[in-house]
């Protein structure tokens, strides 16, 4: 039987919150014991930690990892560095574009990973009836998913309106998944009172909760209805939108440290801010600034409270699907948990030294160790069919009327947060062409690219800052269709048909200029390793704003234009979608 030994650790118990000195005796994947440090020299491998802390593993309570623009293996080897070692996945971009297929894909990769990889059964796919996907995820699939020992639940349930009115499928779906014993997840922005509780009864009003969190909470007021009404609230802090920010200090306010029902998450994280930054351990990071500036508390019992909110909190959360599965626990340091460890140099940085996953080294001195990782992506090559070039005519917002004045909606963008807004704005009617008056507004387009349909959408957009040229993505959630957005027709033709001709990514047009990043792994992930991913996306990032947008992240803004399911006002394929009345509205 093999032996493993840290000694001499600073132990982070998060479930006291308090910090003690011992050494952790680690057999076959789990923890057997903890004893008074020193004295395991006979053990066969020891390994000294002398002034270190040791933490449980860090774990990610949502993520999409197709926003990191990584296939898993590579996202899970730089995920696991900064400390990782459980990621409750939802694929639901890859089976928007592949179907069951994109799910099987993940849950293949799960077996590879150093980490702990949980698969959620996406939802909603195709997400609404407002737009075409490349695939489709009915009650048949999750029924049969829900026996993988590697599928903790139902993913976010997006479709709040199938479930207040009992349309379509959707309560059906968290039926089985809650009878099954799993997790259902929850997406619910801006739901109270009435609607809130039935919404997470599943429609019945009775007080069960089988809609379990929420991780599109943005406000102090919302996260305290949520928890109260029986969910668990996931603190986001991603690329597009740092929720945690506005959140955490009202939650701690006057004292209030009472914080079991909340967790932490990335949700959508891009490869450069987690090439930089880190992933779990930056967002417990900026949870401890938050928490030492709003209380007295001390770096040290700041530190393990946030800490907890990244181990603890979700392990809890997710222990009806871990006990129903046998798995061993999570989340804490104690004898018959699972030796997901993390060893930090110093409560200051928390930067990661060691990370154990099973009791075995995977990232010692920062750097991974673990076993390397291969897969053929071939089959999930070749996504792009949109069928035919495209021309600049195409992107033509042309009106037969006799008018010469018109009022147009108009997509506003509200920068650092996933929600737009629906802008009426006055627009002229020159040669059959609409034009809105007014700065900063920009042409819109999604283009089906799946199954070669021809549906196309054209619509404006206020707040992308784009000067000149054009930028295309095959990343537009959530169906992922091709998106378009500029100033210049000929521009929005050259980019979209560059992605089309070259297998799917990013592409930014200006003049005669072409900028590229290659993501043909289904139109949303690279093959490439993460430098090669991070230097092409700077590289992109760069491009968008030498064509004038300013905003922080223009690339990751404008792939959420297409999203249907959160306000206010969005485009997909089938035209402009307003999503509080849940359906297509004209233009004008």
């Amino acid at each position: 039987m093999d032996e493993l030994v840290l000694t001499n650790g600073n132990i982070v118990d998060v479930c006291s919150l308090r910090i003690y000195k011992a050494d952790i005796v680690i057999r076959d994947g789990r923890i057997a014991r903890i004893d008074s440090a020193g004295g395991h020299s006979q053990a066969k491998t020891v390994i000294d930690v002398s002034g270190k802390y040791i933490s449980p593993g860090l774990i990610d309570s949502h993520l999409h990892i197709e926003s990191s623009m990584l296939a898993p293996t590579e996202f899970s080897r730089e995920a696991v560095i900064h400390g990782t070692t459980a990621v409750f996945v939802d694929p639901h971009e890859i089976a928007n574009v592949f179907g069951r297929k994109g799910i099987d894909l993940f849950l293949e990769q799960s077996d590879l990973v150093p980490l702990d990889m949980f698969i959620g059964i996406p939802s909603c796919v195709p997400a609404t009836h407002l737009e075409d996907s490349g695939g489709t995820v009915d009650l048949d699939d999750v029924r049969e998913l829900l026996k993988d020992r590697r599928v903790y639940g139902l993913a976010e349930m997006m479709n709040f309106p199938g479930i207040l009115h009992g349309s379509g499928d959707a309560r059906e779906k968290v039926d089985v998944a809650f009878e099954f014993g799993k997790i259902v997840d929850g997406h619910c922005p801006g739901l109270s009172g009435d609607d809130l509780g039935m919404y997470i009864t599943n429609g019945r009003n009775d007080q069960i909760v089988r809609i379990m969190s929420d991780h599109e909470v943005t406000s102090t007021s919302e996260a305290i209805e949520k928890q109260k009404a029986g969910m668990y609230v996931a603190l986001r802090y991603g690329s597009a939108t740092k929720d945690l920010d506005r959140i955490l200090p009202g939650l701690i306010a006057g004292g209030n440290l009472s914080l079991e029902r909340f967790m932490l998450c990335s949700d959508d994280l891009d490869p450069v801010e987690l090439h930089q930054a880190g992933h779990v351990d930056r967002i417990v990071r900026r949870a401890r600034d938050i928490i030492m500036d709003e209380t007295a508390l001390s770096l040290q019992q700041a530190t393990v409270l946030a800490l907890s909110l990244a181990t603890m909190n979700p392990a809890k959360y997710f222990s009806r699907f871990l006990q129903f599965h046998s798995y061993p626990d999570i989340g804490q340091i104690a004898p018959g948990k699972k030796a997901n460890l993390v060893v930090f140099d110093s409560l200051e940085k928390l930067d990661v030294e060691k990370v154990l996953h099973n009791g075995k080294l995977v990232v010692d001195n920062g750097r991974y160790v673990g076993q390397s990782m291969e897969f053929d992506y071939s089959d999930f090559l070749g996504s792009i069919n949109v069928g035919r070039k495209l021309l600049q005519s195409d992107f033509k917002v042309s009106y037969s009327g006799n008018e010469k004045c018109l009022n147009v909606k108009v997509i506003g963008v509200i920068e650092g947060s996933l929600e737009t807004e629906l802008v009426e704005l006055p627009a002229d009617v020159c040669d059959g062409e609409i034009r809105p008056v007014g700065e900063d507004i920009a042409k819109v387009a999604v283009i089906e690219r799946h199954k070669q349909t021809g549906s196309c959408a054209l619509g404006f957009v206020r707040g992308l800052g784009i000067e000149r040229g054009a930028v295309a993505s095959t990343v537009a959630h959530d169906s992922h269709n091709l998106i378009v957005a500029g100033v210049d027709d000929e521009c929005m033709a050259r980019a979209a048909n560059y992605l089309c001709e070259n297998g799917g990514g990013m592409a930014v047009s200006a003049g005669d200029m072409i900028s590229y990043l290659p993501l043909k792994l289904g139109g949303l992930m690279s093959t490439s390793g993460i430098e090669t991913v991070v230097g092409e996306y700077r590289n992109m990032r760069n491009s968008v704003k030498a064509i004038g947008s300013s905003l922080e992240n223009t690339l990751m803004t404008m792939a959420f234009l297409s999203l249907p399911v959160i306000p206010s006002l969005r485009i997909t394929n089938r035209g402009l979608v307003d999503v509080d009345k849940f359906r297509i509205v004209d233009l004008y």
